[in-house]
C-alpha cells in the first residue's frame, strides 16, 4: 500500500469524486467491466450506492490510459429545456449540448499538447476551428482564463486562436446529424481512434424532473443517426429507474446501446470493504472477520448492509473504528454496544411495501405491516393499541369509544391477537430478539403506547 489514509477519507464521506486520487488502489471492478470498455455505447443502470460515479471515473481512466488507440473524452451534463419542442428538437439540442462539452474537450486536450494541432492536416485545423466556434457556449475569455492555467506555451496560443479567429463557412448544412462524418474523420486525423461521451448528472436531473428527463432522454437516444459511427460513443450511467425506463427508447430497442445492470454478489462485497480497510490500515491482506470474534458480526452485517457498496462500508465504518481505537478485535459485547450506539435506520417504501433496514431488506407478515406502516406514517407520536388496532389493522376513520360506537369490539376478543402479532413484528425487525430494549418498536411501559425509533 502506498498510501496510508484515515477513516474519515476512506468510510466516511463515500463520494468517489473526492476519492480520485486512490480511487484505483481500491476499486473492485464489476463483473462486466470489461464489456462497458467496448467500442460502442453502453446504458448502465444501478441503484443508489452501487458504484455509479466510482465506475465512470475508473471507465474514465481507463480511457485515458489507452495508449494504442488514443480516445477523446468528453463529459456532457444535460440541461432541460423548459420550452416545448418536437423530439427532433429536443434530440439535436441535447446533442448540441454534447458537441459542446466535446469542444470543451478538444481545447482541454490542446492546450496540454499543442503538437496535436500543429501536425494535423491543414483541412483539420481548418474544421476544428469551425466546430469550436459553432458550438462551443458560454463566455470566451472566461474559458481562455481557465484553460491557460494548464497550459503549455504552444498550447495557450493554438486555443487563443481557436477561440478568437473567424472560421470559413465549411458546411451548409450545421445540423448535428450533418457534421458527425466530418467530425469523425477529423479526429482520427488528429490521431484519435474515437470520441467517448460520458453523460452524467442525470440522477440530480431525474430526481428534479423525472417525467420530462425521462421523455427527453427517450427522444435523444431513439434518434438512431447519433448512434451509428462506431467512433463516436455514448457511456451512459443512471438510476435503475431511470435505466428501465429508458428501455423503449429506439437506440436501446435497437441495440445500439448495450444495456448493463450494475449488480454485485456478496463475495464481492466483502472484496471491496476489505481493498478499502487494506488502505486504511496500510497492511495486505486484511480481512472482515478480524474486526471482531463474534461471527454473528458478520451475519448482521451481511443482513442489513444489502446488496450495494455503500450500505457494506457505511456499516462496517463504526466497527472499524473502535477496532482502530482498541488495537485488536472487538467482543460481541463491545460489537453489539456499537451497533446501539449506531443503528442503521429502519425505512419503509410506502409506494411499494418494502420495509428496510440499513440497506437490507426486511419480510414482514402482512398484519405486521399494517402496523409498522401506520407506526412509520406517525413515527414522531406514540399509539396507542386501540389506535393501532382500530386505524391500523381495521383501517377505520376513527376509533370507536362506547360500544354503540360502529366497529367497536371488546377488548379481550383482540388484544391478545394484537399482542401477538406485535410479537411476531419485533421478531421481524429486531436484530436481537432476546433484548429487553428494543431499537425499533418500543413499547413505553405502563402508558400502552409504541412508537418507532431511529427511523429514516
Amino acid at each position: 500500500m502506498s498510501e496510508s489514509l484515515d477513516l474519515s477519507q476512506t468510510f466516511e464521506s463515500l463520494r468517489a469524486e473526492a476519492e480520485m486520487p486512490w480511487l484505483g488502489q481500491v476499486f473492485l471492478p464489476p463483473r462486466e467491466f470489461g464489456l462497458m470498455t467496448g467500442p460502442y455505447s453502453i446504458l448502465v443502470m444501478g441503484e443508489e450506492g452501487s458504484g455509479k460515479t466510482a465506475l465512470e471515473i475508473q471507465l474514465k481512466a481507463y480511457a485515458a490510459q489507452k495508449e494504442t488507440s488514443r480516445l477523446l473524452i468528453a463529459s456532457w451534463r444535460p440541461q432541460l429545456s423548459t420550452e416545448a419542442a418536437s423530439s427532433d428538437q429536443v434530440a439535436e439540442a441535447f446533442m448540441s449540448q454534447a458537441m459542446d462539452s466535446l469542444s470543451f474537450a478538444f481545447l482541454q486536450t490542446l492546450v496540454r499538447e499543442p503538437v496535436i494541432y500543429s501536425s494535423a492536416p491543414s483541412w483539420a485545423r481548418d474544421f476544428l476551428l469551425w466546430f469550436v466556434q459553432r458550438y462551443l457556449q458560454g463566455d470566451r475569455e472566461f474559458h481562455l482564463s481557465r484553460l491557460t492555467e494548464q497550459a503549455v506555451p504552444d498550447g495557450a496560443e493554438i486555443v487563443k486562436r481557436l477561440l478568437s479567429e473567424k472560421p470559413r463557412s465549411l458546411f451548409p448544412q450545421s445540423a448535428p446529424a450533418s457534421v458527425l462524418p466530418h467530425l469523425t474523420e477529423a479526429v482520427k486525423a488528429l490521431g484519435f481512434e474515437g470520441i467517448w461521451i460520458f453523460v452524467g448528472g442525470l440522477d440530480a436531473l431525474f430526481r428534479l424532473s423525472p417525467d420530462r428527463l425521462e421523455q427527453f432522454l427517450t427522444d435523444f437516444l431513439s434518434t438512431l443517426e447519433y448512434f451509428e459511427d462506431p467512433a463516436f460513443i455514448f457511456k451512459v450511467i443512471v438510476s435503475r429507474d431511470l435505466g428501465l425506463s429508458l428501455q423503449k427508447a429506439r437506440g436501446v430497442v435497437t441495440r445500439r446501446f448495450k444495456t448493463h445492470h450494475l449488480k454485485w454478489q456478496e463475495e464481492e462485497l466483502i472484496r471491496l470493504t476489505e481493498k478499502r480497510m487494506a488502505l486504511t490500515l496500510k497492511r495486505e491482506n486484511v480481512s472482515l472477520g478480524e474486526l471482531c470474534k463474534d461471527v454473528a458480526w458478520l451475519q448482521w452485517l451481511k443482513r442489513y448492509a444489502g446488496d450495494s457498496p455503500r450500505g457494506w462500508l457505511e456499516l462496517t465504518h463504526p466497527i472499524l473504528a473502535v477496532y482502530l481505537e482498541k488495537g485488536k478485535s472487538l467482543s460481541k459485547t463491545e460489537w453489539l454496544d456499537v451497533y446501539r450506539q449506531s443503528p442503521p435506520p429502519l425505512r419503509l417504501d410506502l409506494e411499494t411495501g418494502h420495509v428496510f433496514i440499513g440497506y437490507g431488506k426486511v419480510d414482514v407478515s402482512a398484519i405486521g405491516y399494517k402496523l409498522l406502516a401506520y407506526l412509520y406514517e406517525n413515527r414522531y407520536r406514540s399509539c396507542t393499541k386501540i389506535e393501532l388496532y382500530y386505524r391500523a389493522h381495521k383501517e377505520l376513520s376513527k376509533e370507536p369509544r362506547t360500544k354503540e360506537d360502529a366497529g367497536w369490539e371488546d377488548l379481550s376478543s383482540w388484544e391478545g391477537m394484537m399482542d401477538t402479532a406485535l410479537w411476531r413484528l419485533r421478531q421481524a425487525v429486531e436484530w436481537n430478539k432476546d433484548e429487553a430494549s428494543p431499537l425499533y418498536i418500543v413499547s413505553e411501559r405502563g402508558q400502552g403506547k409504541i412508537h418507532l425509533e431511529n427511523t429514516a
